[in-house]
């Protein structure tokens, strides 16, 4: 009689996983899954990415298989549930929303007709107002990832992140085949395979992030998510009941805010904290101060902000605060600072109409590194003076 034998449930995945990577068809490892796995966690799921990764497989590859882990996955991950108004409920219904539109679009696609322009221009509405859906990665990205990676969890977030951006960038494509009138034979494929990335990004967030979140945040890192996500706005959920901003807000309701008290003494002068606080918000340029633990310290929260910036950021190591195609320029430039090859980096450009400068700064107490600082703000109106003006304006 053979001994009992537990089995190892990440490493089995890993095992399915490497099956697919290694060429063999979703039908063909989906039987043996099924007959193995009756569910699974997104716990689980998390770990054998995160072997995937440290196996040495790039994050660009994990990421190609996405999409098939997640047909693999899909049937067989465990349920989780959420309150009218948390913002997973929110999330959810967002994507309930999404998936709404996606067949606005997709009807539109079918009655695209390049002898009537009024075709087209439909087409384009509906293209544009999904370009909306970049609020609800934003708010994933930046208020929800933190708390994964302070748990560890890190390659799911980061292949999320860049299926993210190529989604982004298959909006951009989209809508400039659609808006320069290309032919319905090239708009029509590119246009399906970004749809269906998008539902697999959906299913992705249902089934996988969802679950994973709620194994690790507790009721008051909820909240902070719900504070944080009226800075970055919703989409797609307004008229679903229980998700729309109102029901938002109701659900956060009760909070409590902490007042810090004192005086900041400094060498050349002292502030309160309230006069520090809103001296840093009045500035004209957004600033954001890393450590040099390479963790996010700081940011003013300026009424006009370049890019969104929230609260759980804080503490977040800067690498995870960027998406993997930029993060490499990232650590070069870090790199550079901590060796004293730089003091200083800039970066411009154009975005919605905005002229936007990106300025990054070594901190050093002499040869000591303490960290960098970027500073980002809008310039066109700068960029358009001309003469001069000694007057005060009426």
């Amino acid at each position: 009689m053979k001994p009992f034998q537990v089995i190892d449930r990440p490493k089995r995945l890993k095992e399915f996983i490497d099956r697919l990577h290694g060429g063999e068809t979703v039908e063909q490892v989906k039987e043996d899954f099924q007959r193995e796995f009756g569910s699974v966690s997104a716990g689980e799921i998390a770990q054998a990415e995160r072997q995937l990764v440290e196996a040495g497989v790039p994050i660009e590859e994990v990421q190609r298989l996405c999409d098939v882990h997640q047909t693999l996955f899909e049937e067989s991950v465990e349920e989780v549930a959420f309150s009218s108004g948390h913002p997973a409920f929110v999330f959810q219904k967002e994507n309930e929303g999404i998936e709404e539109h996606l067949k606005k679009v997709e009807s539109l696609l079918d009655n695209l007709s390049e002898e009537k322009e009024e075709s087209y221009q439909s087409l384009l509405s509906a293209w544009e107002e999904l370009q909306k859906i970049d609020k609800h990665y934003v708010r994933k990205e930046n208020l929800m990832f933190p708390y994964l990676e302070a748990k560890g969890i890190t390659a799911p977030p980061k292949v999320m992140w860049g299926v993210d951006d190529e989604i982004r960038a298959g909006l951009k494509d989209v809508i400039e085949q659609v808006r320069k009138k290309a032919s319905s034979e090239a708009i029509k494929p590119l246009s399906h395979a970004l749809i269906e990335k998008i539902r697999s990004m959906i299913g992705k967030e249902n089934n996988i992030l969802m679950p994973m979140l709620m194994e690790n945040m507790t009721e008051e890192d909820w909240k902070v998510v719900a504070r944080e996500s009226r800075q970055i706005g919703y989409v797609f959920a307004d008229a679903i009941e229980g998700a729309s901003p109102s029901d938002a807000t109701v659900w956060e309701t009760g909070e409590t805010n902490l007042e810090l008290e004192g005086d900041i003494v400094l060498p050349s002068g002292q502030f309160t904290v309230q006069e520090l606080t809103h001296l840093l918000n009045t500035l004209p340029s957004d600033i954001t101060f890393v450590g040099a633990d390479d963790r996010v310290r700081f940011f003013s929260e300026g009424k006009h902000r370049v890019f969104p910036r929230t609260r759980t950021i804080i503490g977040r190591d800067v690498a995870n605060c960027h998406p993997p195609k930029s993060l490499s320029a990232v650590e070069e430039l870090v790199e550079d600072f901590k060796a004293g090859r730089k003091d200083e980096e800039s970066f411009w450009i154009q975005k919605d109409g905005a002229f936007i400068i990106i300025r990054y700064f070594a901190v050093r107490d002499g040869d000591e590194y303490l960290g960098v600082l970027e500073v980002s703000e809008e310039i066109s109106e700068l960029r358009s003076l001309e003469g001069e003006k000694r007057l005060i304006s009426k």
